[in-house]
């Protein structure tokens, strides 16, 4: 006969949920009565061996629609982490009111080996019985939450043919009263100037530009409760919502009608229609990339960590395809400009690098110690890069997403650089690949190996049509440096040499040298001078380097080809990053406006 020590203990977790915050802050609320009544049917249970667990999991104000709640979360950690046997609810709509995902979560507890007990029910999944019941419960939970749904719907689809907005904030433009929407002035006239704008330049970012760049704000509102909300600036969202909204013309939106409403307009029916013709210009049928033959688009990130998806564009007929960073909330906050890169340009980038990097004995070795391979071993595939890299530039235009979306890990995008990460489990087997398929990887594989090799380019791919790519700045009248003539010579006998190249393609490198009047060796040097990054050539004309760089050592230097090395190499300091945040305004000045003024809207 066992005794009590022999039997096991069954851990119970126990989960509480409640829909809204009301009462959340009180100290007796929904979340305490139901652990009390679990804790009291744990304790009930305790001959069983069950021990409830001090952990608490309780989501106060989360739906049981859907499975995103923090304490869920914590607990689902928990049972696969092995340190819950039992999960305890008051009632089985607590734990979901899904079907679809309780039968996620079921498919965990059994994999698990997790019972599921609801108190209030009288059931727990440990026998086949109980399972049946609680399929039949959860059943007519969903349906009662439909039910709701459905009954919120019809009572907001009622107020709106009424005239009437239903619940929270009230609209940009307007405060709420007694006696519905009243015309908040100030934003007011903000609203008609975006319209106004809007008409006149035809373009959505040019207005939000404008909008920032004033620094319009929202006017501080209340909610019920005392919290204060608005008081920011006008993000490009917000800008985009208001050239929607038909609240503005006098309507409220409905499910494929608007409706008359009670309160006043902003903005004329004539402005109202003018502005939907432009939205309905611009608006394109999107082109997916598939079919492009453009394959970074999964791949491609900045180097701020923002995805770059593939735009499409058309002019005259033509189709222009680029990649572009999104439009993240964090970079609308900072007003951080997009990284756009030509996609046909940056995809051959890719390619050479990749040819490139497969025929380079030394990174391809490199990349491969990083699966712990030497030896023989090592050598074997090494001798394979060059075949591979015949391989690659034959591969189909259809194949190649699926190669580099298993080749590839990620591809990063910065201002004068290029890290493409491969994975070199992958990367072993397209060096063995035979070529009579398309390559696809293993991708069950990948989480087995976390070995990887970044493989920088210094190139700068990113558009240089709307930042300059080159950082030189304008000489200042009222510096007082003085050139060193040595220096200025030296660039300038540089220049001479560059010249001598390019003028007599028939003569060697001796009789170039002869022509400079100076050995071969130190002709190579001054033509090898040619490659120094713009600024710091200005800065030698304007005799602003810094005072230990000396001829000499310009001269008898390796001068390297990467910018930046060359201005750490030689002391000079980094510059501005080309790509900096778009420049800020003063607040509340209106654009073309003085301080204190404000244009003229239509009324």
């Amino acid at each position: 006969m066992a005794t009590d020590k022999e039997k096991p203990l069954n851990r119970c977790a126990i989960y509480t949920r409640k829909s809204t915050n009301i009462r959340l802050d009180h100290e007796v609320n929904s979340l305490v009565t139901q652990r009390e009544i679990s804790s009291a049917y744990i304790k009930s249970q305790q001959y069983k061996g069950w021990l409830e667990l001090p952990d608490r999991y309780d989501d106060g104000g989360h739906s049981g629609s859907g499975l995103e709640r923090p304490a869920l979360a914590r607990l689902m950690h928990d049972i696969e982490a092995g340190r819950v046997d039992m999960v305890v609810v008051y009632k089985i709509d607590r734990l979901t009111r899904s079907l679809f995902d309780f039968v996620r979560l079921v498919e965990i507890f059994d994999r698990r080996e997790i019972a599921l007990v609801s108190v209030s029910q009288a059931f727990d999944t440990s026998d086949s019985m109980g399972k049946m019941i609680l399929n039949v419960l959860l059943t007519f939970s969903q349906f009662e939450r439909e039910l709701i749904a459905e009954r919120a719907r019809d009572g907001i689809r009622t107020r709106k043919r009424h005239g009437k907005v239903h619940g929270g904030l009230p609209p940009f433009g307007y405060i709420a009263t007694r006696e519905g929407l009243q015309i908040e002035e100030r934003e007011a006239e903000i609203v008609r100037f975006i319209f106004q704008r809007f008409l006149e330049t035809r373009r959505y970012t040019a207005v939000m530009t404008e909008v920032r760049e004033a620094g319009l704000q929202s006017s501080v509102k209340y909610l019920k409760n005392g919290e204060a909300r608005g008081g920011k600036r006008l993000s490009p969202g917000t800008v985009y919502g208001i050239l929607q909204n038909p609240i503005y013309v006098g309507e409220i939106r409905g499910e494929g009608e608007n409706y008359k409403g009670e309160h006043a307009p902003i903005i004329t029916p004539r402005t109202w229609k003018a502005a939907q013709a432009v939205s309905a210009q611009r608006k394109r049928k999107a082109l997916g990339s598939k079919g492009t033959g453009h394959f970074l688009a999964d791949l491609l990130q900045d180097d701020l960590g923002r995805h770059m998806r593939l735009d499409l564009n058309w002019h005259r007929g033509k189709t222009y395809c680029a990649y572009a960073s999104s439009n993240t909330s964090w970079s609308q906050k900072e007003f951080r400009r997009a990284y756009r890169a030509n996609a046909d340009e940056l995809d051959r980038l890719v390619m050479a690098s990749i040819s490139e990097f497969l025929c380079d004995r030394r990174k391809l070795r490199t990349a491969l110690k990083t699966l712990g391979l030497h030896g023989p071993e090592l050598v074997r595939l090494t001798d394979l890069g060059s075949r591979a890299a015949d391989r690659l530039g034959v591969t189909p235009g259809q194949h190649l997403e699926t190669l580099f979306s298993a080749l590839l890990y990620e591809v990063e995008l910065a201002e004068d650089e290029l890290t493409i990460g491969i994975r070199s489990l992958e990367l072993r087997r397209y060096l063995e690949w035979t070529g009579a398929a398309a390559f696809r990887g293993r991708p069950a594989d990948w989480p087995c190996s976390d070995a990887r090799y970044d493989l920088v380019v210094k190139a700068r791919a990113i558009a240089a049509a709307r930042w300059p790519s080159l950082h030189i700045q304008v000489r200042d009248p009222s510096h007082s440096a003085t050139p060193d003539p040595q220096l200025v010579n030296l660039i300038k006998s540089a220049r001479n040499a560059q010249r001598l190249v390019e003028e007599h393609r028939d003569a060697s490198a001796e009789e170039l040298a002869q022509m400079q009047h100076c050995r071969p060796a130190k002709f190579a040097r001054l033509v090898r001078l040619n490659y120094l990054a713009p600024d710091i050539v200005t800065a030698i004309l304007d005799g602003t380097q810094p005072p230990a760089l000396r001829r000499h050592d310009l001269l008898m230097s390796n001068v390297p080809t990467d910018w930046a090395v060359q201005r750490k190499l030689y002391g000079f300091p980094s510059p501005e990053r080309a790509i900096e945040p778009r420049k800020l305004y003063g607040r509340g000045m209106w654009p073309s406006c003085r301080p204190g003024e404000t244009p003229e809207f239509e009324s």
